[in-house]
């Protein structure tokens, strides 16, 4: 036997690993944690509570399985609803206790990946990305835009160039580039970005509904749609019956109560430009510091309670970004350290470090973000994403700059800094941070699931592009949305030869193709069909949706529709809308069934209701991409989305039970 293998197995490092392990478990940060989280184990156990009664009375008569898939589903939506656990995680977990049940087969786990729904929104994914990198979705807004100085015309114009865009690709990169340019917009026009931002992302999910391909949720629902009835036709256009009516209900509500609703907030960066020394303090090293020659560790600067070192620049102009304990002070070096204001109180205190002026520190991070060809940092704005590694760790714990290469300078969250030692700040989705960065974070992070959105902080304009790709990108797409509203060939067909002519034509690479898939939402997709799978065939689904009527019982015609929007909207809210329609599903079909309706209206509130989340930021992507440049706080998202929400309730009901006749 080799000395590796015995030492594997050998008693020491058992006992060595083992006692390793033990000292990493603190009762302490266990009982932090429950004190932290009892009002979501308390809702849990109350949940939980119920849902037992139900096993032991009224529901008594559901069967073994049908229990195992309730039980199996509600474990793993709560860590969803939490955020704690990734959704795509989740849901596979869920499904491979089913599998192992017996409930589903491995066919049925798996069935998701292999969905021509689910191919369909990658490749449309791809082909955003090859409109994205030509220019395109910048050339056609900006022209649109205008150069009123009325508040109201500008939201009106914004609102019908992005939701026409919208209509046909999909919203997140539309959003994603607009943000820069709705911006410097505002700023050339004298308008508040918050006037602007949210407005910005309302106008995406309403265009999005006008058409099948507009949003992921509509592919999500035609594909678990035609799996079960292949024969069952949905037009190109069929959905902007109700898609319509409602973008354009949604762009009078915004002209007519963002004045009164909706706040004017600061974005981060204006905060920090106005006073930087909120955030960060830089300070000069002369003659009379006493460390002159040591190491940044030796010299107390490493381990400062509130604050830490960010940046370290020598006389000669050379920068240490993130500078390691082992780096030596020199006498001229400009140390530039982040974090609480009080904690920088103790450094200016010290003899030796000379404060550099507010407008100095503000015009030399311009100058280096915007200016000098030769710099090698950028500053930018991030926002956490939901499903990113980072969530629930501290910035410390998280080895930040270690694996982004990247320095954290501040941390907002629901409009306002968060104050205290940024190492210690828990990461939560949403968080907008604004970021010392590498010069290719932006090319790295720009399309990852990691990051809701990642721009420049100073907005820097880039370069046009060439304007043969910008019009052959352009004249490619248009062909597949003829082709497609035609009928001429299946989305996915369309889509996949419209991406080979991107990358045949140069316009889009094959690593930006690879970075545009949106792996997370995909697998959060295939891992709920095994769920919805199950739901189907335990009977579990038939049993929920014969609830639902009986509580919408007492709205007539309209119950089944009301019952499926009501339901998906509430879920949507709570977890990822890919994940709620793919839960829905099997509930709205069974629905309709008992019902005696066609699936067609109960499938159109559920793929409205799915893309209708209004009022809160995390409900929706776009959402979550706007609330850091436009400043908002929870609250702002539900004092004008939820009206708005409303609004999509009453337009869309009456639309799918007029329009869509009862079975004969």
């Amino acid at each position: 036997m080799s000395p590796d293998i015995r030492e594997l197995f050998s008693r020491q490092l058992w006992y060595r690993e083992t006692k390793r392990r033990l000292k990493k478990f603190r009762p302490k940060d266990v009982w932090a944690t429950l004190i932290q989280e009892r009002w979501t184990i308390l809702v849990t156990g109350i949940f939980a509570s119920g849902l037992l009664a139900l096993e032991l009375t009224a529901w008594s008569d559901l069967s073994t399985d049908a229990w195992f898939t309730l039980w199996t589903t509600f474990a793993a939506v709560v860590p969803m609803i939490r955020g704690v656990v990734d959704a795509d995680v989740c849901l596979f977990a869920a499904s491979t206790l089913l599998l192992l049940r017996g409930i589903i087969q491995a066919r049925d786990a798996f069935a998701g990946l292999a969905n021509d729904s689910i191919v369909s929104i990658a490749l449309m994914m791809m082909i955003a990305a090859g409109l994205e990198s030509s220019g395109a979705l910048e050339f056609v807004p900006e022209l649109v835009l205008g150069r009123s100085k009325r508040e109201w015309v500008g939201q009106l114009r914004m609102h019908i160039a992005v939701a026409s865009v919208s209509a046909v690709m999909n919203n997140t990169p539309l959003v994603a580039v607009m943000i820069p340019v709705v911006e410097s917009w505002c700023r050339n026009n004298n308008h508040h970005p918050s006037r602007f931002m949210m407005p910005l992302s309302y106008s995406a999910i309403l265009g999005g509904l006008c058409t099948i391909i507009g949003t992921s949720t509509n592919l999500i629902a035609r594909g678990l749609a035609q799996q079960d009835d292949p024969k069952l036709k949905l037009p190109f256009v069929e959905v902007g019956i109700i898609g319509l009516p409602l973008t354009v209900a949604g762009g009078i509500y915004v002209v007519l109560f963002s004045p009164l609703l909706l706040r004017k907030r600061d974005t981060m960066m204006a905060a920090v430009v106005a006073d930087p020394r909120e955030y960060v303090v830089s300070v000069r090293v002369d003659a009379r510091f006493a460390h002159i020659g040591r190491t940044i560790e030796s010299a107390g600067l490493r381990h400062l309670r509130g604050l830490f070192l960010a940046d370290l620049q020598r006389q000669d102009g050379a920068t240490v970004p993130s500078p390691p304990p082992t780096t030596i002070i020199l006498q001229g070096d400009k140390l530039t350290f982040a974090g609480d204001i009080q904690g920088m109180q103790h450094i200016l205190s010290l003899p030796g470090l000379t404060p550099i002026s507010s407008a100095d520190l503000a015009a030399d991070l311009e100058e280096t973000v915007a200016g000098s060809p030769s710099s090698d940092r950028i500053m930018v704005e991030a926002v956490v994403s939901l499903s990113s590694p980072i969530c629930n760790m501290t910035i410390r714990d998280s080895h930040f700059r270690s694996r982004y290469g990247a320095v954290v300078l501040a941390v907002h969250r629901n409009g306002e800094r968060i104050a205290g030692g940024l190492g210690d700040i828990v990461v939560k989705g949403g968080d907008t941070m604004l970021l010392e960065a590498g010069p290719d974070f932006l090319q790295k992070y720009k399309h990852s699931t990691e990051w809701a959105l990642a721009v420049d902080a100073f907005r820097v304009t880039l370069p046009r592009r060439d304007p043969l790709a910008l019009f052959m990108s352009l004249g490619i797409f248009i062909a597949l949305i003829v082709l497609n509203s035609m009928d001429v060939l299946p989305l996915s067909t369309t889509a996949l030869v419209c991406l080979f002519a991107y990358l045949i034509t140069g316009v889009l690479t094959v690593s930006q193709c690879r970075a545009a898939i949106p792996s997370s939402i995909l697998l959060t997709v295939a891992g709920g069909f095994g769920v919805a799978k199950a739901m189907t065939v335990t009977g579990l689904a038939h049993r929920l949706a014969g609830s639902l009527l009986n509580v919408f019982s007492w709205m007539g015609r309209a119950g089944p529709v009301a019952a499926i929007y009501a339901s998906t909207s509430l879920l949507t809210a709570l977890l990822s809308n890919g994940a709620a329609v793919t839960l829905m599903y099997p509930i709205a079909r069974d629905l309709a069934k008992q019902a005696g309706v066609s699936i067609k209206g109960p499938l159109y509130a559920l793929m409205i209701g799915a893309s209708s989340d209004f009022s809160t930021p995390i409900g929706y992507q776009t959402n979550l991409m706007v609330s850091g440049p436009g400043g908002y706080r929870f609250l702002d998202f539900t004092r004008f989305g939820l009206p708005l929400q409303f609004v999509a309730a009453l337009i869309t009901v009456p639309i799918c039970v007029l329009y869509f006749e009862p079975r004969t």
